[in-house]
């Protein structure tokens, strides 16, 4: 009789809650509808979607844009293990965005989604130079860190309190956001160190050389 009295007690603050909290989403056990979606999740739930797709592609990118630094093409090792480890991190950055959205009570098709960033130019860049290569990069960090800068802006007090989630605010600023402050900043002082090097007209060719040797221990 208490269990049930109990049961009777939670059910009646459950309804009174969902009525309290708009938004927050209803739960029926009879109709399977119980789910892990709550806050302001869902109001991002489409735009981490899209962004988990934009990761995986940006693994694809760079795992083909390192190979156009290996050795059997430019063979400039520092670059092409730059571009590799940058791959490898938007792949954990992947399966991360997957982990997470399936602890909000989301599921993840991921398909084909160019960024329009790499796909298009990397082909050239076997005629062209090492500077394009880390501009490439850095416009391609650039836009992805402007996106989940406004995923971020999407669930916070900045645009609306009524979607606030400092939980998927904590997980941009942690798994993301940071990182990506730091590689943007890490690859702009590279652009500059390089184009300091290749407009030394004398030294040049022997400058990159040093350079992508200073590359393949930094990273």
């Amino acid at each position: 009789m208490k269990v049930y009295l109990a049961i009777v007690a939670i059910v009646a603050g459950l309804a009174l809650a969902n009525g309290a909290v708009s938004g927050a989403g209803t739960c029926s056990v009879d109709k399977g509808t119980c789910t892990s979606l709550f806050s302001g999740f869902p109001h991002v739930q489409s735009d981490l979607s899209k962004y988990t797709k934009q990761m995986l592609d940006k693994s694809f990118d760079f795992l083909l844009l390192s190979k156009v630094f290996d050795v059997h093409n430019m063979d400039r090792p520092g670059f092409e293990k730059l571009f590799r480890k940058t791959s490898d991190k938007a792949w954990d950055d992947t399966i991360e965005l997957i982990k997470y959205q399936a602890q909000r009570g989301a599921s993840e098709s991921l398909g084909w989604e160019t960024n329009g960033v790499i796909v298009h130019e990397v082909a050239g860049l076997m005629q062209n130079n090492e500077t394009s290569s880390l501009q490439l990069a850095l416009e391609y960090e650039k836009i992805l860190a402007t996106e989940a800068h406004r995923i971020h802006k999407k669930i916070s007090h900045a645009d609306s309190n009524k979607h606030y989630d400092p939980d998927v605010a904590h997980f941009l600023d942690e798994k993301l956001i940071e990182y990506q402050s730091e590689t943007i900043r890490k690859l702009a002082g590279y652009i500059t160190n390089l184009n300091n090097i290749v407009n030394e007209a004398n030294t040049k060719s022997l400058g990159v050389q040093l350079f992508d040797d200073f590359l393949d221990k930094a990273e």
